[in-house]
This record gives structure tokens, sequence and C-alpha cells, in this order.
């Protein structure tokens, strides 16, 4: 998953696509908002080959606090090159908080070890 603020203004996103050469085929990226699928296309404004990912710029205003999007690059008119989610917040990385929730009281899963504390990660 991606994450984004949603202030308006360039974006970049760094991707491991499912090819690595770009062409002059033309790319276009389609944000769709979870929800109302309000959609946005967006022709990227520049791609880097970073030598094991791709550096993706571009601007949009779709984005909104507190929302998921659907993140999907074509090339040559109508193959996919990228896929992934976008969450959009104002917060840090550093600021979402990771909740860990145990299964079952400790009741249905014994940990083997101090390590294996019977928590997932939502």
């Amino acid at each position: 998953m991606i994450i984004l603020s949603p202030l308006s203004g360039t974006k970049v996103i760094q991707v491991i696509p499912r090819d690595m050469v770009l062409n002059d085929d033309g790319y276009l990226m389609t944000l769709k908002r979870d929800g109302d699928k309000a959609t946005d296309s967006i022709a990227p404004s520049s791609m880097t080959n970073m030598e094991g990912y791709i550096e993706i710029e571009f601007t949009t205003n779709i984005l909104t606090e507190d929302s998921t999007y659907s993140l999907e690059i074509i090339n040559n008119g109508d193959k996919l090159w990228y896929r992934d989610k976008v969450y959009a917040t104002y917060r840090s990385q550093e600021e979402i908080e990771t909740t860990k929730h145990v299964i079952g009281d400790n009741t249905i899963y014994k940990p083997y070890n101090a390590t294996d504390d019977n928590t997932y990660i939502i």
C-alpha cells in the first residue's frame, strides 16, 4: 500500500512494476476512490528507472483525507503495468500506529516462545 498526503501538488512514488523497461508508448495512471468511484486519469510528469524500482512523479487533486484508492498504471493503451492500493492521510508514516489484536484470549492457540505472542496486525 502506498501512503500519500491529500495536499495538492506533485506526488512522488516508487514502484516495482511488471516490466522494468520504460518505453515511449505512453503511460496512463488511474486513481479510483473506493466507495464513490471518483476517478482521476493522470499522465505521469516523469518516470525514472532507479536500478531496481521506478520513480514516478504526478499531480492529482482527487485525494481526500482518510480515503483509499485503487491505482492502476497501463502502457501501450491497454497493458497493465502496475497495480496497488493508495491511502490518503495527513499523518506521517511514524504517526500511524500499529495495533495488535489477540486471537481467542490465548485459549485457542498457545505461543511456542516469547517472540510468538499470539497477535496479528490489522
